[in-house]
């Protein structure tokens, strides 16, 4: 399925006059290359892809490398509460044993996500005003800095307050990197190569759990303390390199510096890929767009408006869902969750660790399984096998606890939940963040989408220790019931408004949003005559 239709170049301040004035053979050549490059693409299989764009996927790598932050700082964040010295540190006694106050405890795990709403807010608008690699190498100089304050912290006060400020700046890393792993790879690679995002949340939270593993016998405030500085290798790495990085073509041709967007393509690929074709499509996609929303720069309050909306509520929605489901309870509180279920604080450490690496395994499946299940399938399979399990979780606290079997089984399902979860819509999110958003507002989209799933998920990270906690609300096992709920709501939205991506370029899916196609014919939607499909839409 190709979509044919007539190019010009975007000129970086009068568009519209640029494009009256445009000689109408240079037109013509480059709407028959976009063509050309759309037929190329939808040709090229998984391992054709790999061998002519493997610097994509290296770049696409190496940008990511700052999302194992973001997961390092969530697991480890997470997880420190269940440390021996650091309840001694920031807790207090409470019938011989020292636990964390409720307020504490929420405050702990929400403080990165209450920053990250602030960082994720601005990180559209600085994306798309600045690029990645200024981006990237501020944010990095600034969480050196405020990993400073987390480690030498004396009270919960002032660890909250690192990791507040910490919390805003890493929340740049996942966006930056979703949108530009959507910007550098060839359609054939792009979900793998999106799905890299959440595998970087999973490495950096296997690679908390078992440093968290390793210090957790310690007795001393290194127990917690190590952890803590680990985090400062991966801004260093960052700094040392980024500004190798190329730039998305995308982006740049944006700013209109379209050679400096043909040298990155022709660095994002090897010699024999022809970059005046993917140069041709990205006007060609930049010029439709601005078609439908008119000239001027973009703006947030341009997310709101037309088909971007119904873009935008899919992103939020594909983002919350994982909140929804329950990746709050199995993944930031699942030590906590282990503790209370009646595991001793060893072995709880030792089922999170499994419970990440199940999770790394789980993402790398979701590599074969994107080239098999479609994005809306799999976020539908997903939601019912999570509302089944947390229903499952929370019917087993009702079990007499007069042997462990009840704990190991809840726990033992946790890890399921994870397996399904990086199976599913773990990885996925993160594909329907970069093919959903528009090319002109992805970063904007994908900012807001954040923005939105933080939010949720501090009303869970204040709300759980409460409903958990023993002093409290003392529900246990028993909050499976609230996201099992939540999870069919989920399932119902799959099925009536999320719309299969699979398969399409970003030209064709804004022919399709612009059309408003229905959420169930996205997938068989055929997009023929180019001339006649714009015309339709002006």
């Amino acid at each position: 399925m190709t979509v044919n239709m007539p190019s010009s170049v975007p000129g970086p301040v009068d568009k519209k006059n640029a494009y009256d004035s445009a000689d109408a053979d240079s037109i013509y050549i480059e709407s028959e290359k976009s063509l050309q490059y759309t037929e190329v693409e939808h040709a090229l299989t998984f391992w054709q892809a790999i061998k002519l764009h493997y610097p994509a996927v290296l770049w696409a790598l190496f940008i990511n490398l700052a999302t194992v932050l973001k997961g390092m700082d969530g697991g480890i964040v997470g997880s420190l509460v269940g440390i021996g010295p650091f309840k001694e540190q920031y807790g207090y006694l409470y019938n011989d044993t020292y636990i964390i106050e409720a307020q504490w405890l929420s405050a702990f795990n929400y403080a990165n996500k209450l920053g990250a709403i602030v960082g994720a807010f601005f990180a559209g608008i600085a994306y798309d005003r600045l690029g990645p690699r200024p981006m990237m190498a501020i944010c990095s100089t600034g969480s050196v800095a405020f990993i400073f304050i987390q480690f030498f912290s004396s009270t919960p006060a002032q660890l909250f307050a690192g990791q507040l400020l910490n919390g805003c700046i890493i929340a740049f890393y996942p966006i930056c990197a979703s949108a530009y792993v959507g910007e550098v790879c060839p359609l054939a690679l792009r979900g793998f190569a999106a799905s890299m995002t959440n595998l970087a949340f999973v490495v950096g939270q296997f690679l908390a759990s078992g440093i968290l593993k390793g210090t957790s016998d310690l007795e001393t405030k290194w127990a917690y303390k190590i952890p803590i500085a680990t985090q400062w290798s991966l801004p260093v790495v960052m700094l040392l390199f980024i500004f190798f990085c190329p730039d998305p073509p995308f982006w740049l041709c944006k700013k209109g510096r379209y050679g400096d967007a043909e040298k990155s393509i022709r660095r994002l690929a090897t010699p024999t890929v022809d970059a005046s074709l993917k140069l041709a499509h990205v006007k060609e996609t930049l010029r439709l767009e601005d078609t439908f929303k008119g000239d001027g720069a973009p703006r947030i309050v341009d997310c709101f408006r037309g088909a971007n909306l119904r873009r935008l509520i899919i992103c939020v929605m594909a983002y919350d869902m994982q909140a929804f489901t329950g990746n709050i309870l199995f993944i930031d509180y699942a030590v906590y969750f282990f503790e209370l279920a009646g595991l001793h604080a060893s072995d709880a450490f030792s089922m999170n660790l499994g419970l990440t690496a199940i999770g790394f395994v789980g993402t790398c499946l979701s590599w074969w399984v994107m080239t098999k299940v479609g994005r809306r399938s799999a976020y539908l399979w997903g939601c019912t096998a999570l509302m089944a399990l947390c229903f499952i979780i929370a019917t087993l606290d009702f079990a007499p606890r007069t042997t462990s079997a009840p704990a190991w089984a809840q726990c033992s399902l946790m890890l399921v939940c994870n397996f399904v979860y990086d199976i599913t819509i773990g990885p996925y999110c993160f594909v329907l963040l970069a093919e959903v958003s528009s090319a002109r507002l992805r970063g904007m989209t994908i900012g807001l989408a954040t923005v939105s799933c933080h939010v949720v998920s501090i009303v869970f990270s204040v709300a759980i220790p409460y409903a958990m906690n023993e002093d409290q609300g003392n529900w246990r096992g028993k909050i499976g019931f609230l996201f099992a709920g939540l999870g069919a709501l989920c399932t119902a939205y799959c099925f009536f408004c999320l719309p299969e991506t699979r398969g399409r370029t970003f030209e064709e899916l804004d022919v399709l949003f612009e059309r408003k196609i229905p959420t169930r014919k996205f997938k068989d939607y055929e997009i023929n005559g180019a001339v006649a499909a714009s015309e339709e839409l002006r």
